[in-house]
């Protein structure tokens, strides 16, 4: 039987943007959403940031294919969305770099199986949970700077820490910060944390299953500018340093955007 965090490597996507002649001008992650709309129906999305899917002219995205009931990590299915910029959708507020779109009917023009899971609905984060605090461990899912598993399609898994804490919005964002090596490709890396773990850690035996909760999406890392004092010249220099923090908008975010997506359709 597949471990939770083993099903978790089948809800990203690795995704090209492409410009008007196809070439691959971008990439990030992005993540499966099921989303319940009632009577046993359900919508299914994909969810990353804004500065990853708006202004796409087209996508590029693979899935691994399934073949008698066995997982062939090496034999992808490639997908090419075009006029993208039709059906993605970001969220209201400028401020908040979270956007999805709708693949509920995309997945039925696929003429094999392919083999993906999704993040249930009702895992997204409220940030109410008691348990919830600073100092944690979460785990994210994506494709840092290309450096992903190619031979088999698969992302990796990484780990972090809260930084900031998570009940309050960061700097008045609806985001928080993890202490985590964040690179370029993880842009759309969902965050989850186990807080059945959490709890044991803490001293709170709690039996049963896995509490495993979606906190949010990567958006992007942070850097130091450092001046390069050797260079005399008129003209300043600076290198960029990464800090090793990562910003991560909150599931609450998500759960606006998709609340506001139709399910008429």
């Amino acid at each position: 039987m597949e471990s939770i965090f083993e099903q978790l490597l089948y809800t990203t996507i690795r995704i090209e943007c492409l410009d008007q002649n196809k070439n691959a001008v971008s990439m990030g992650t992005g993540f499966i959403l099921q989303r319940p709309v009632g009577d046993d129906k359900h919508k299914l999305y994909i969810v990353s940031n804004k500065h990853v899917l708006c202004g796409a002219k087209s996508i590029a995205i693979s899935f691994i294919r399934m073949k008698e009931n066995e997982v062939e990590v090496r034999d992808h299915i490639p997908i090419t969305i075009n006029d993208f910029e039709d059906i993605v959708v970001a969220h209201p507020d400028p401020d908040i770099d979270v956007a999805l779109f709708e693949w509920t009917n995309l997945i039925y023009m696929i003429p094999d199986r392919i083999i993906f899971k999704f993040v249930p609905y009702d895992i997204l984060a409220t940030f109410d949970e008691p348990e919830l605090t600073v100092a944690q461990n979460v785990y994210f899912v994506g494709y840092p700077d290309d450096r992903y598993d190619k031979k088999n399609n698969l992302p990796l898994i990484r780990s972090g820490m809260i930084a900031s804490h998570p009940k309050y919005d960061y700097n008045g964002e609806s985001a928080f910060i993890i202490d985590a090596q964040v690179f370029p490709g993880s842009s759309g890396s969902p965050v989850f944390i186990d807080l059945t773990f959490e709890n044991f850690k803490n001293g709170r035996i709690d039996l049963g299953a896995k509490n495993i909760k979606l906190l949010g999406v990567v958006s992007s890392t942070m850097l130091r500018r450092n001046p390069l004092k050797i260079i005399e010249t008129g003209k300043g220099f600076f290198t960029d340093e990464i800090l090793g923090l990562g910003k991560v908008y909150k599931s609450i975010a998500i759960k606006e955007l998709v609340d506001s997506m139709p399910i008429d359709n």
